[in-house]
């Protein structure tokens, strides 16, 4: 085997298709690349039985995408799964087929049972459990797996077709407001439980990406700090959030705090299935567990090359404004950054704020904060590439820069955090290190910011210029390109959404 080699981990769901690429050199792993979609493939199959029509289509885009990044780094190994969702669909061994023709990746379809072992595997690494009796449930939108465990070994695992979109599915009206039957919904999940052998436990560990939705949730709402990999839930507040919001509508739970719109028809089921489980075996509360399957997925694969698994850390253009480069470049060198990527990133930020003077109406000193930003927004890499835009937040509030006082750090840290990932939330530190006065401004430049970071996904200069265009419902991006802009193009689709939001205009890439 080689000193290093990267390997490329898929997990196609029922929700989402998530992917990460991790590289492994002398006993170390860290994450190079990841994405995820919410194809929702399993809103059509669990009704019709087949992955096909807009779900094929999601499917084969995101793999089509996949498959870009995982050339682009050069990855050695690629193992994808796919779960309950595949499992149910009459045409998989026709959907694994073309995925295989056309993006070269073999798609191995995994038993309920093989899913829960990769979910114990995860929770091993992350949990003690040598000394417990414990409980690890991986709830989808397909099917809930559930391993119970004996100070640290398997006793059994079942997979049981308790699926939060499939309930979402059967237990709500077909027509607005699409309100969910809960109570029938939760008379469904005791029967459905009532086979599993009871068993006294200390210890409840849960995965799934809604159960991590549900975690956050829960932090948001009680001012508790969220832990990036595992979270408490106690019970009660599964029971309190069912009742409160039994009776809302979807576009009423999108609005909770901490609520990720993509899961607000899903996370009502994913909660009920967990109260219920925790009622069966009479337990106090559960662990979240952050990325279960794929890094249950990623041990398995490392321990089949005899690596041991350690914890994953995770050209010059010119400007229209005077701005000390060469002072943020040695500033980013400290922090191993790509120079040409964030030159890059300015450069396309400094022609988008012109290009948005009269619909954001941005005093031209705000550019300086722009581009500082874009020169930094990636520095959170060295410490970790998961979630990096929040680590470098912290990074440049906090390193010394000559020219700018601590309140425009401030400034700068946040444009920089909103580079990738969430938009503002209230409970952001935004909304406590920046006056009133400057929020706004803010939120308007982290907006162009993203758009920026999106046009060189690739860090190749493939978008080598833009001429932007904003008229009264539309904003036209017109690339000047260097090469295959896909991934340029399919990353401004998820980048662009701060951007149409505050301008209520469209945003179009004109990629001919």
């Amino acid at each position: 085997m080689k000193k290093s080699f990267r390997l490329g981990i898929i997990d196609a769901g029922s929700n989402s298709i998530k992917m990460q690429i991790i590289e492994t050199k002398g006993g170390n792993s860290t994450l190079i690349d990841e994405y995820k979609v919410s194809a929702k493939i399993g809103y059509g199959c669990f009704r019709t039985g087949y992955i096909d029509g807009e779900s094929k289509k999601n499917l084969f885009k995101a793999f089509n995408y996949i498959k870009k990044i995982i050339d682009l780094n050069r990855t050695d190994t690629v193992k994808a799964v796919g779960t309950a969702v595949f499992r149910y669909a009459k045409n998989k061994e026709e959907i694994a087929s073309e995925i295989k023709k056309n993006c070269g990746i073999d798609l191995d379809i995994i038993s309920g049972e093989e899913e829960a072992r990769l979910s114990f595997l995860a929770a091993a690494n992350n949990f003690k459990l040598s000394e417990l009796n414990s409980l690890i449930a991986d709830i989808g939108g397909g099917s809930t797996e559930i391993t119970l465990s004996e100070k640290g070994s398997i006793l059994r695992s079942f997979s049981t077709p308790l699926g939060c979109l499939r309930l979402k599915n059967d237990f709500s009206k077909k027509t607005p407001p699409y309100n969910l039957k809960v109570t029938a919904m939760g008379e469904c999940i005791k029967d459905a439980l009532q086979g599993l052998p009871y068993r006294f436990i200390e210890k409840a560990i849960c995965t799934g990406g809604t159960v991590n939705n549900i975690a956050a949730v829960y932090c948001a709402l009680n001012d508790k700090k969220a832990d990036s990999v595992k979270n408490y839930v106690p019970r009660s507040f599964l029971k309190e959030f069912i009742e409160k919001n039994k009776n809302s509508s979807f576009d009423e739970i999108k609005k909770i705090e901490a609520v990720d719109a993509g899961r607000a028809d899903i996370i009502i089921p994913a909660a009920a299935i967990l109260y219920e489980i925790l009622v069966y075996y009479r337990i106090e509360g559960f662990y979240s567990l952050s990325g279960g399957l794929r890094n249950g997925l990623l041990i398995d694969e490392l321990n089949k090359k005899g690596v041991f698994m350690t914890a994953v850390k995770k050209q010059e253009k010119k400007y229209e404004t005077d701005f000390p480069f060469e002072m943020f470049v040695e500033i980013g060198k400290r922090f191993n950054f790509d120079e040409k990527h964030a030159r890059q990133v300015a450069y396309l930020s400094e022609k988008l704020f012109f290009a948005f003077e009269e619909s954001y109406k941005l005093p031209k000193e705000y550019l300086r904060y722009l581009i500082a930003a874009a020169m930094l927004h990636d520095i959170g890499n060295f410490v970790s590439m998961s979630k990096h835009h929040k680590h470098s937040l912290y990074l440049i509030k906090n390193i010394d820069f000559s020219g700018f006082s601590d309140y425009e750090k401030a400034i700068i840290a946040n444009i920089a955090r909103y580079h990738r990932k969430s938009t503002p939330k209230k409970h952001h530190d935004l909304y406590k290190d920046i006056r009133e006065g400057d929020i706004d401004a803010v939120i308007k430049l982290s907006s162009i910011l993203r758009v920026a970071d999106a046009l060189d996904r690739e860090h190749k200069g493939n978008v080598e210029d833009i001429k932007p265009s904003v008229t009264d419902k539309i904003i036209t991006i017109n690339p000047v390109c260097n090469g295959d802009i896909l991934l340029e193009s399919e990353s401004l689709e998820t980048k662009k959404d701060l951007m149409e939001k505050l301008t209520g205009k469209y945003v179009f890439l004109n990629a001919q």
